[in-house]
């Protein structure tokens, strides 16, 4: 059912805007349900992992703490914006993974809230309201929740989204409050654009960077010789320390095989993470790599025959992304697996001639070492009450970007 737009209340004006709008939306809780024709006219401008063959694998695949929607909104009755929405119910361990750690970064904490959370996580997470409605991928660094038609009014387009956003969370209050609203994650050039949230009680904050490479090289050797000779050395180095790795290219059938040691190196690194918005189910990969063949890219690290590690990324039209990765942190070190890891994307990236590899956030200095450069993102977050309010700022300054130093790898 298509539904009109209404203007809805702003921190501008306390009255409700009454203008009539000539947008309208559909919203969907299943790929199923989606009107395909139109959500595949609006997804080719935007992010490939708006395909409606990624997203019903990860529907179909979900974690357990996850559930979705998603809409198609219209101006005069044509499609013109699609957004992929993800509700998120926070188990109690994603919590105190922040409330228990240390504070390394001085990020202000206060022992009342620290003792206000810990009270409801003792009580059990079923009296510890924390729903997140997020536009956007939780799994995926970037722009991945909302994209229009280019000749669309922008600032318009987001008033919709907002309105969107505002029915989704009424509806969802039959399972519960949401505690607040994410909409992540906007590179610098989207912002004068995405501003326009600001008028719906949104508030930006910046994120750890996208760290991304420029692939200007034809080949690794090419990539290695570009470094400066303390870089170079360096690089050659660590390949070398894992010249005892043996890489497989895992078929789906594989990945099953192997889908107990693979979760739990998955979630080594998981568990590492300060804060864990979702966790992987073990069939993920290999529905994954089942549906979209090609596009993702399993390889599996073998030391003395035995799985050490593995990683994981998308083949794109123009890019590589580097997704979900698992390590045995006993060999970590000794074999320099991780950064091996690393320079296997940028040679996986050049050898597919894509323009750009994506790494994510986290590890930024060290990405850095390898020739990525940071990428800011911004967020938006709307709080649904007060209390959700005092309760999500800490978390939101864990999300915000640690100091690091910038490295510039190649010759000046």
């Amino acid at each position: 059912m298509i539904i009109p737009c209404n203007k809805i209340p702003n921190k501008k004006k306390s009255a409700v805007r009454k203008n009539p709008s000539s947008f309208a939306f559909a919203v969907y809780d299943s790929v199923s349900m989606i009107n395909k024709e139109h959500w595949t006219e609006i997804a080719k401008h935007g992010s490939e992992f708006l395909n409606l063959d990624y997203l019903s694998v990860f529907e179909n695949n979900p974690p357990d703490n996850i559930r979705f929607h998603y809409a198609i909104i219209y101006e005069t009755q044509k499609p013109v914006a699609i957004a992929y929405f993800q509700v998120i119910d926070f188990a109690p361990e994603s919590f105190g993974s922040i409330v228990d750690q240390k504070d390394e970064r001085g990020c202000l904490i206060t022992d009342y809230i620290k003792k206000h959370v810990k009270s409801h996580l003792l009580r059990g997470v079923d009296h510890f309201n924390m729903r997140l409605l997020i536009c956007g991928n939780a799994c995926i660094s970037g722009e991945h929740g909302f994209t229009t038609v280019p000749n669309v009014n922008k600032e318009l387009a987001f008033d919709a989204l907002a309105d969107v956003i505002y029915r989704i969370a009424r509806a969802e209050k039959l399972r519960g409050k949401i505690a607040a609203v994410l909409i992540k994650d906007f590179y610098t050039s989207s912002l004068k654009h995405t501003k326009e949230l600001e008028e719906f009680k949104y508030h930006d904050f910046l994120v750890e960077p996208n760290m991304i490479i420029d692939i200007k090289w034809k080949t690794f050797d090419e990539y290695l010789n570009a470094m400066s000779k303390k870089y170079r050395s360096r690089a050659k180095s660590i390949i070398k320390k894992g010249k005892e790795l043996k890489r497989k290219n895992f078929s789906s059938d594989e990945i099953k095989e192997y889908s107990k040691i693979i979760d739990k190196l998955y979630l080594n690194v998981h568990k590492k993470a300060k804060f864990r918005m979702a966790t992987l189910k073990p069939n993920y990969f290999v529905e994954m790599k089942k549906v979209l063949g090609d596009k993702f890219v399993f390889i599996a690290y073998f030391l003395n025959g035995k799985i050490v590690g593995f990683r994981t990324s998308f083949i794109l039209k123009k890019y590589t992304e580097a997704h979900f990765i698992g390590l045995d942190y006993s060999v970590n070190k000794d074999m320099e697996l991780y950064q091996n890891i690393l320079y296997d994307y940028t040679n996986e990236a050049i050898q597919n001639n894509c323009k750009k590899l994506f790494l994510g956030r986290t590890a930024s200095e060290i990405k850095s070492n390898i020739g990525a450069k940071a990428h800011e993102l911004t967020c938006y977050v709307r709080h649904r009450n007060p209390l959700s309010n005092r309760i999500i700022k800490p978390f939101i300054d864990y999300l915000e970007p640690s100091e690091w130093i910038p490295r510039n790898p190649f010759k000046e």
